[in-house]
């Protein structure tokens, strides 16, 4: 596997984990996590790192926090 094709999976699975890809991608990212152990083991990781961040949070992120992180993170991915 390639190390640019790694490195685009990797900068887009956060998108990927909170489906904000659209399915095309979501099917790249797929066929690359199924043919590249590392990248799978890296998607892995992070998806049970959310689950469990979620589990053993108390308090429910509000919406606007939410948003306004999601602008941030657009902004610089497009700056």
């Amino acid at each position: 596997m390639s190390r640019r094709t790694c490195d685009q999976a990797v900068e887009k699975i956060y998108y990927f984990l909170d489906g904000e890809i659209t399915w095309y991608r979501r099917l790249r990212i797929n066929w690359h996590l199924r043919s590249c152990p590392p990248c799978e083991g890296a998607f892995q990781f992070e998806s049970k790192l959310r689950s469990v961040v979620r589990e053993k949070s108390a308090e429910e992120i509000p919406d606007e926090l939410i948003e306004r992180l999601r602008r941030v993170l657009r902004d610089e991915m497009n700056s």
